[in-house]
């Protein structure tokens, strides 16, 4: 019995002996790096300002959601093929499944586009409504063109 108890013990004892000696809060550097004497180089930053208008994250979130809203229309079209009654639900669930894929992927910092987004992700919705409660009429899409043009302003605006 004692050694099943030590065997058991053993690797214990030797995981907190091997971590006690492993810390950040270390103030003293070890042996093996000597400090330097002057300090270390750091990078200047620009002395030209950054252009004004959309920044990197900002232009990456516009390229995702023209991205997502170019696919979600493509499998809208190819919904629309289907026919009715069932292509009628797999318009609006392609409209749906649009929409939730705008809000997943494309939020910024930049209020203007979460805001152009929104609008897009909105008429994906509000045209999903409508494919589900008239499906034998085709609803405007002229609503979700006016905010994908929203969107391709803001996004261009530099």
């Amino acid at each position: 019995m004692r050694s099943a108890r030590f065997a058991l013990l053993a690797p214990a004892a030797v995981a907190m002996i091997v971590m006690s000696g492993c810390g950040d809060d270390e103030d003293t550097p070890s042996a093996g790096s000597a400090a330097p004497s002057a300090p270390a180089a750091t990078s200047v930053p620009p002395v030209t300002p950054a252009p004004v208008g959309l920044d990197e994250a900002t232009r990456k979130t516009c390229a995702t959601a023209e991205k997502d809203i170019t696919a979600a229309l493509k499998e809208v079209a190819e919904a629309e093929k289907i026919g009715p009654p069932a292509g009628h639900s797999a318009v609006s669930a392609q409209y749906s499944a649009g929409a939730a894929t705008l809000y997943t992927h494309a939020f910024t910092n930049s209020d203007e586009v979460n805001s152009a987004v929104k609008g897009v992700a909105t008429e994906m919705s509000d045209l999903a409504d409508a494919w589900a409660k008239a499906p034998g009429k085709a609803p405007s899409r002229a609503d979700l063109t006016a905010a994908r043009d929203k969107l391709k302003a803001t996004c261009a605006a530099d």
